[in-house]
């Protein structure tokens, strides 16, 4: 090996050639070989969005680290190494209530060993905000329009033959009820709110000297204590801030909206079916499921065990059966498919109910959080996710769970709504039936057994039960899946 000096600068040779440079004092910069890594991607790919987003950097193979910086500056082995369990926020910024631009460049690198390191890519985001007073109203179909705010709530304007309705009011700034009045002819307008958040009762204020608004009794109080905070009078609360309950039908003259209760995400949580074309319209109950935040269901706060909320999805499911076309959520940007979402949303709630802590995952937001998720939001639009209270989600343990989320049969309807810890129902069976085709659909799909007055049942199977005479009670009994614990329902009979 020969050595060659000057000024400082070391340069070796060997028999192959190059071995090393210094080119300052410090430690030699190894050359990397083996095959060339492609760059890292990002979702949502560069572009302009209207409200704070987040970015997943995506590394071009397993076992693949990604680099990256904030700066502009060329990302390096040493600069931070991307969390996939985690995103980045590029967020959008006001100046009083005046939206501001903000500008966004992230680089990355793919570092692998037995890899030369990736060329740099380059994801370029602009937030434009839009000014707090400010609307985007889009027509989704006939009759059918959004209207997002400032900080991009939804809010949904039905206009009818005869009357109007405007399903909840977001949180802007604006004269929202000048931009409802653009669209609704001068017919009657209505105001129907999903449930109390600030997001979407925020500007029911200004509807309330001249328009009726309906909430969940439920919900009632915290719509009243903020908008009480808004300034709104006790008397004006009392005339115009009325109860929205399960089953009101609201008739715009060519089309009914009918009111499903769906308690969860809100003990008043409501969702409104457009029964004309299908469209679901459910504030936070339902969807909001924006895959670049990435958001999710938030039942975190909820001290009921998630098999309540189980029985609420699989009721509204039995009465719209199969006539939600789209779901029309408070934050997507776009409609969900009926069915598709629907199928993953109750899938979840089953896996929950199956595996327990064994299908959960980090939350993304709120950071800390557990949930679990089905679907993969950067490819499936009604993919799911579900913020859980981690000490209150089950029952019982996963192999203890027994009880029942559904419970009916098609020769009546049951005294009052199912729910899993009420054990004792009546029904009145419709004159000249002989047979009884009885439906329990078990908890957890991992049941010891499920039997009616001794008699075997399948799970979710209409089970023929043989009326004579007096019908009496019949026993619904369920046995968990280690065969530990049991629970029974009592469903009373009598003829019409």
């Amino acid at each position: 090996m020969r050595r060659l000096r000057q000024s400082g600068l070391i340069v070796l040779f060997g028999a192959a050639g190059l071995a090393s440079t210094r080119a300052q004092w410090g430690a030699a910069t190894p050359v990397k070989t083996g095959p060339k890594l492609s760059p890292p991607q990002a979702f949502p790919p560069p572009g302009d969005f209207p409200t704070t987003e987040s970015v997943t950097l995506l590394p071009p193979e397993p076992g693949v680290s990604v680099h990256y910086t904030f700066d502009g500056s060329l990302p390096t082995e040493t600069s931070p190494t991307y969390n996939p369990l985690d995103v980045l926020f590029v967020t959008g910024f006001y100046e009083g209530e005046k939206g501001v631009q903000a500008h966004y460049t992230i680089r990355a690198v793919a570092i692998a060993d037995g890899h030369q390191d990736s060329d740099p890519a380059t994801f370029q985001y602009t937030i434009s905000r839009r000014d707090r007073d400010s609307y985007v109203v889009e027509e989704l179909r006939t009759g059918v329009r959004m209207i997002r705010d400032s900080d991009n709530d939804k809010m949904f304007l039905v206009v009818g033959a005869k009357r109007c309705v405007l399903i909840d009011t977001g949180m802007g700034h604006g004269r929202l009820k000048e931009q409802v009045k653009k669209f609704t002819k001068g017919r009657p307008l209505d105001v129907l709110l999903t449930h109390n958040h600030p997001d979407h009762i925020g500007q029911v204020n200004e509807f309330l000297a001249d328009t009726r608004a309906y909430i969940a009794d439920a919900d009632r109080p915290g719509a009243v204590r903020y908008l009480k905070h808004l300034g709104v009078p006790d008397a004006l609360l009392a005339q115009n801030l009325l109860p929205l309950r399960d089953g009101d039908r609201f008739d715009l003259g060519d089309r009914v909206l009918t009111v499903y209760a769906t308690p969860g995400h809100t003990p008043g949580s409501v969702v409104i079916l457009d029964e004309k074309t299908g469209d679901l319209f459910t504030g936070d109950s339902f969807g909001s499921n924006s895959p670049t935040i990435p958001d999710a269901l938030w039942l975190q706060w909820t001290q009921t065990p998630l098999d309540e909320y189980l029985a609420v999805v699989k009721r509204a499911r039995f009465e719209t059966r199969g006539r939600v076309k789209a779901i029309l959520t408070g934050h997507n940007d776009h409609p969900l498919l009926g069915d598709a979402y629907l199928d993953h949303l109750e899938g979840a709630l089953q896996q929950l109910m199956d595996q327990g802590d064994d299908c959960l995952v980090p939350s993304y937001r709120p950071a800390g959080l557990q949930q679990v998720v089905i679907g993969n939001r950067m490819t499936d639009p009604n993919w799911v996710a579900i913020n859980v209270n981690k000490q209150k989600y089950l029952p019982a343990p996963v192999n203890k769970i027994a009880g029942l989320v559904f419970l009916n049969a098609d020769e009546g309807p049951l005294d009052q709504v199912f729910s899993p810890s009420t054990h004792d129902y009546s029904m009145t069976i419709r004159p000249g039936v002989d047979t009884l085709h009885l439906t329990a659909i078990a908890t957890s799909s991992r049941y010891g057994a499920l039997t009616v007055n001794g008699t075997r049942a399948k799970s979710g199977e209409p089970l023929a039960i043989p009326l004579e005479g007096s019908p009496g009670t019949l026993a619904i009994a369920v046995t968990s899946h280690d065969g530990t614990q049991h629970a029974t329902y009592f469903l009373t009979l009598t003829r019409g």
